[in-house]
């Protein structure tokens, strides 16, 4: 059945409905992803802070930061100067403001709420924008890609930890099929919000594969785009050179 005019498409996202969904599991998001990727999904954090190649004295802009996950993996295991760790979700960064109140490193870390779709901040401002597990909510994907593009210096790197599509075809059957019974099952049970669990769900399957991405940052300008498949394909992170 369509859905009616006044709703988004399943797996679309919208402002309205990605804001509403993340504001209500805030409290239950780490446990979810923990479970949910059966504790995979540091490895995942880990890789993705290796492959940003960060020194200390570099700038990170962390978007879509959410609970703060990727942003504490990137003070503790990159040690940079300092990582502005934002998300346009307040409840979300709450959770992330506990994790660093215990940080003891000497990575400066701010929290800023931030649209990514309209970064506030001047041309060439960082060295290393990341982002996990955000892309794909963001309602207009070349729009966050251009203002990266915008906000990074010359040679900086967007590094995109993201779904994606294993290429070994049963495997990626057998992978869908879990995304489509599990995630909603143990998302419901967790928060007792099944819907929009069936949401992310349907986002992660509709989601462009490794190339179409790398074409789709590639469009924006950045001048070299590589890849690496974690788990299978099941993940993979881009990154896109200025």
């Amino acid at each position: 059945m369509a859905p009616r005019a006044h709703e988004p498409a399943p797996g679309r996202p919208t402002t309205d409905r990605v804001k509403h969904i993340f504001s209500t599991i805030a409290p239950e998001y780490d446990r979810f992803n923990q479970l949910s990727s059966l504790g995979i999904d540091r490895y995942w954090r880990a890789r993705t802070v290796t492959l940003a190649r960060l020194r200390r004295n570099s700038q990170v802009l962390d978007l879509a930061a959410g609970t703060g996950d990727l942003t504490m993996a990137l003070a503790a295991r990159g040690r940079p100067a300092r990582i502005l760790s934002t998300d346009f979700v307040p409840e979300m960064l709450e959770v992330g403001r506990e994790k660093a109140a215990a940080y003891e490193g000497e990575t400066k870390i701010e929290f800023a709420v931030v649209d990514a779709l309209d970064i506030p901040y001047a041309d060439e401002s960082f060295d290393v924008v990341t982002v996990a597990f955000g892309v794909r909510n963001l309602p207009d994907r070349a729009q966050n890609f251009r203002e990266v593009h915008r906000v990074l210096k010359p040679g900086g790197r967007y590094v995109v930890l993201e779904f994606s599509r294993p290429p070994f075809p049963p495997f990626r059957a057998l992978y869908h099929f879990y995304l489509r019974t599990v995630i909603p099952f143990l998302g419901g049970r967790l928060t007792g919000d099944r819907e929009s669990f069936q949401y992310l769900n349907d986002s992660i399957l509709q989601f462009p594969g490794q190339v179409a991405l790398a074409g789709e940052l590639h469009k924006a300008g950045f001048a070299e785009v590589n890849w690496h498949n974690l788990t299978f394909g099941i993940v993979a992170v881009h990154v896109a050179t200025k």
